[in-house]
């Protein structure tokens, strides 16, 4: 399979299907940081830079991809935001459906926040879906949260998959069990739920203590031997021998987990920090959050101030929370070896999460599969 990337970033997509063999044609990408780790990943990739200023007629190569991926910006889609919809930055995405448009492949993969659903109460997003239909393409959407695909963070996204002229993006997206129309009943799942706990955190039959992507995304996903292995805090205890770390981007924002460690923030100018405490949550003033830890944030937020020892999270834990190898952004930049933390954390805020797309990425795998 080969593919096409726009809104590229630090290619997410690409470390994720790689494994599968796929290959990629050209990247878009028109940042600065992340052109220049594609520069060093990927440098027989071409980097057609501003999205806008493409002409698809002129790259031949593109024109015969069978996918086109990208998550285009997101910022006035996300309830975070301005919630300008398509007159911000986010109407980027009729340049996605431009590019669908000219390179006609027969998937198509975007992703962005869950606030594209609500957008404009929903227009944005119908607007979107009845570009893509228009041009033949059956479409599939659903929220996954990257938590439950073996990353410690909770990473909610929405995911729209398109081939073209069949349905066959259903099944890559849903199960067969989830198009069911006899759907069992609340006490059954509940029944069924307690019959695969009584093996462990994980269930009874997965092997290895984690819910796999087709499990219900209702129950917690933690590790059989503990804590998921991109920060450890068991080595540090509070005062009542639990392992204890926060992380704020405000007073309001705040989170404590237990032995599993918290997101890091993703910003302009300055790093996430998180605090290791043995105060109760109530003395602290923070809320406890014994499940997987808020998402990566892109935005600029200042620095916890406390009286308690301070670490910030380095950008190898962040490369591990959004599943990419270590040392992935640990690239030349702006004539030095090393590039900076900043602006390493704040590609890693704005990426896909890589276990999130590689099992898409095996589903449609699979699906080409079945029709030959």
């Amino acid at each position: 399979m080969r593919y096409v990337s726009i809104f590229s970033g630090i290619e997410a997509a690409s470390v994720a299907w790689e494994a599968q063999g796929w290959e990629p044609v050209a990247f878009s990408e028109i940042e600065a940081f992340p052109s220049a780790v594609l520069a060093a990943r990927y440098p027989r990739v071409p980097n057609l830079g501003d999205i806008t200023k493409i002409d698809w007629s002129e790259h031949d190569d593109c024109r015969t991809a069978d996918v086109l991926v990208g998550g285009s910006p997101c910022q006035s889609f996300s309830i975070a935001g301005g919630r300008t919809g398509l007159a911000g930055a986010s109407g980027l995405m009729w340049e996605y459906v431009r590019a669908v448009r000219e390179l006609r492949p027969r998937w198509i993969v975007w992703e962005n926040v869950p606030g594209a659903l609500s957008s404009s109460h929903g227009e944005d997003f119908g607007c979107l879906l009845r570009a893509l239909d228009g041009l033949g393409y059956g479409l599939a959407w659903r929220v996954l949260d990257a938590q439950f695909y073996g990353v410690a963070q909770r990473r909610r996204r929405v995911y729209l998959v398109g081939s073209l002229g069949n349905t066959r993006c259903c099944d890559v997206l849903f199960e067969p069990d989830c198009l069911r129309w006899d759907h069992p009943t609340s006490r059954e799942k509940r029944q069924a739920l307690a019959v695969q706990a009584q093996g462990g955190p994980g269930g009874a039959d997965d092997g290895g203590g984690c819910l796999t992507p087709w499990d219900t995304q209702s129950r917690r996903i933690y590790q059989s031997d503990g804590a998921w292995p991109t920060l450890d805090t068991r080595a540090r205890s509070g005062d009542d021998g639990r392992a204890l770390l926060c992380t704020t981007d405000s007073g309001a924002h705040a989170a404590i987990g237990e032995d599993l460690a918290p997101t890091p923030t993703a910003h302009e100018g300055k790093s996430a920090s998180y605090v290791f405490s043995g105060q109760n949550s109530a003395r602290a003033g923070l809320s406890l959050d014994t499940d997987a830890s808020p998402t990566l944030s892109a935005t600029k937020q200042p620095t916890l101030s406390t009286q308690n020892v301070v670490r910030r999270l380095t950008p190898t834990e962040c490369e591990r929370l959004q599943g990419f190898p270590d040392q992935w952004t640990d690239v030349p930049y702006r004539g030095k070896k090393h590039a900076p933390d900043s602006p390493r954390y704040k590609a890693l805020g704005n990426s896909m999460a890589v276990p999130v797309m590689a099992w898409i990425g095996r589903r449609i795998q699979q699906a080409e599969e079945v029709a030959s």
